[in-house]
């Protein structure tokens, strides 16, 4: 059996099928009938399907990093106080559009170098990747959205996980979006505040966000 390319109809494949090979596929959900292509229009569809991706990719983080900065806006801040901060991050979404998984990483980012609290974004501990890293204040920084509420057992043994990789004298900490929502400028305070009272391991979020 001949089975032309998809774009340019020449023929792509040549097979033969018994009725055991359709009844298996069938079984498996799958057809022998897709869509196929030679080797010079499949080279083309698969650039493309890497380039679709790619955009793709960029124009969400650059739609991120827009709602990042409306959230940092409608916070009464002073935009131009932080235009440099804005821009540095900015470049870095464009460069490294890895980096972040949320518009409320890209604005804690933003707070952050505006507070020339250096951090590496995204940053890989052990198995698993954190939002920030803050080695100079042997931090980590996560930024948890509505999804954690119902992840609290899962990230307890994460954290134990992290802190034993990290060793002694790290911090793992946790800021809520909520919080960020609210005032995202004093993030900055609230990671300061945690590392005071490290000893005991409490911390008054609500009264830090008052």
């Amino acid at each position: 059996m001949k089975i032309d390319c998809w774009i340019c109809g020449k023929p792509a494949v040549t097979t033969l099928f018994t009725e055991a090979d359709e009844s298996f596929v069938a079984r498996m959900g799958l057809s022998l009938y897709s869509r196929c292509y030679c080797e010079k229009c499949g080279a083309k569809v698969a650039e493309q399907e890497k380039n679709d991706r790619e955009l793709y990719i960029r124009l969400k983080k650059r739609e991120m990093f827009r709602r990042a900065c409306d959230l940092l806006e409608k916070q009464s801040t002073n935009m131009y106080e932080y235009k440099d901060a804005i821009e540095v991050v900015r470049e870095h979404v464009e460069e490294h559009p890895d980096k972040f998984d949320s518009s409320y990483e890209v604005l804690a980012a933003i707070v952050l170098v505006y507070n020339r609290i250096y951090s590496r974004m995204q940053y890989k501990v052990g198995r698993y990747q954190v939002d920030f890293l803050l080695p100079e204040l042997f931090v980590v920084l996560e930024i948890d959205g509505e999804r954690h509420k119902h992840k609290k057992d899962y990230d307890t043994k994460r954290d134990i996980y992290l802190q034993h990789e990290l060793g002694e004298g790290w911090d793992i900490i946790r800021i809520s979006t909520d919080y960020l929502d609210k005032d995202a400028k004093k993030l900055p305070e609230a990671i300061h505040k945690v590392i005071e009272y490290r000893q005991t391991g409490k911390v008054n979020w609500r009264k830090l966000y008052q």
